[in-house]
């Protein structure tokens, strides 16, 4: 398979284009300038002083940030706290998969910053669903952990609003921030994907209610959304590593963290220095059989396009090599055969959430 010598998109992904040097579209595109968020704001001191204009001492908490457990979204707490002097709720997602290393960092986290964490707890039986459709069927260009990663986001989404909190700040990095500011490409995802659910009428209508939720959300793009706290009755996400000034380097945020609260690693993960749940396995084993890539090529790729990790780190990063057994085992708990060729999916036309051109589709 052809891959750019630039990045590490195969020519699977969809509208990918090489040039005579074996270089994709994308990157000449970036190479050419493209416009950036990161140019916002130039420096940490300017977002503080924007970012002081979201604390408001008739409100409990200024921010909710979910947490995984890994070294982005902690390092993102522990500025948002000590830098910018927010006041957050911390949210866990746990749907029966985390990993209780992850889990445990967040609680070490948590009581380092004398902070209130949350843990969502959700229907396992639901996601055990979830991840049996998708990868049950060929869906294009739709990986379930993308829609894995939707549930993990309007459970955010629905806290904040719960709690009534304007803001939520994801340690998203630029690869994750562009995911989710692919409005287009978002769509048709959310489309693909309401339609394989329709025959199953009980989970069709939960996960109609949950993305209902994006209809409360504003994905940030621009300064001017940061200087208006509470806008249109909207929850801004704000992915906290957009900005040019932070960097998401694994290593370097990796000692952060062990310095302030004794993080720890997984013992192992895909892609190599993360923290993701077990199902990444199955999900990442079907993705590449289906599709010749993962949801973290596209991401990993805007990473080497702004210079925060090389190419051959990032292929090294990628290498799949599933412990043991564990994606059997994991086909096994949700019912999928992982040595049919998933089926073809025909797209028919479903009701699903009334969501207007102006809403955001998440990662």
């Amino acid at each position: 398979m052809v891959v750019c010598s630039t990045c590490v998109l195969p020519e699977s992904y969809p509208g990918i284009q090489f040039d005579e040097d074996g270089v994709c579209n994308l990157c000449r595109q970036h190479m050419a300038g493209a416009a950036s968020t990161a140019g916002s704001f130039s420096c940490e001191e300017d977002l503080l002083e924007v970012l002081a204009g979201w604390k408001d001492k008739s409100r409990k908490y200024d921010v909710l940030v979910p947490a995984s457990g890994g070294v982005d979204s902690s390092f993102a707490l522990v500025k948002l706290v000590e830098t910018y002097g927010l006041r957050p709720l911390v949210y866990h997602n746990d749907h029966g998969y985390e990993d209780p290393t992850a889990t445990e960092n967040v609680r070490k986290l948590c009581r380092k910053l004398n902070v209130d964490l949350i843990f969502w707890q959700y229907d396992t039986p639901f996601m055990k669903k979830l991840w049996k459709y998708l990868n049950g069927n060929y869906l294009e260009d739709t990986s379930a952990c993308y829609i894995c990663g939707n549930m993990l986001y309007l459970n955010a989404i629905e806290l904040a609003c719960r709690f009534d909190i304007p803001l939520v700040v994801n340690g998203y990095s630029k690869g994750q921030a562009d995911l989710i500011s692919d409005k287009e490409q978002g769509r048709r995802r959310f489309e693909n994907m309401m339609a394989l659910m329709a025959h199953d009428r009980d989970f069709f209508n939960e996960l109609t209610r949950k993305y209902e939720y994006l209809g409360r959300q504003k994905i940030f793009e621009k300064r001017g959304d940061l200087e208006h706290p509470g806008q249109k009755d909207r929850i801004l996400v704000l992915p906290f590593f957009v900005f040019q000034f932070y960097k998401t380097d694994k290593q370097f945020l990796k000692e952060e963290c062990r310095r302030r609260f004794d993080w720890q690693p997984q013992e192992t993960n895909y892609p190599r220095r993360t923290t993701n749940c077990r199902m990444i396995w199955l999900n990442t084993h079907m993705d590449l059989k289906k599709m010749g890539y993962s949801v973290y090529h596209a991401e990993y790729s805007r990473l080497i396009r702004e210079g925060e990790i090389t190419r051959e780190q990032a292929l090294e990063d990628l290498e799949f090599s599933p412990p043991g057994n564990i994606v059997q085992t994991l086909a096994d708990e949700i019912g999928v055969d992982i040595h049919r060729n998933p089926a073809p999916f025909r797209k028919v036309e479903v009701p699903a959430p009334e969501l207007g051109e102006e809403d955001d589709f998440a990662f």
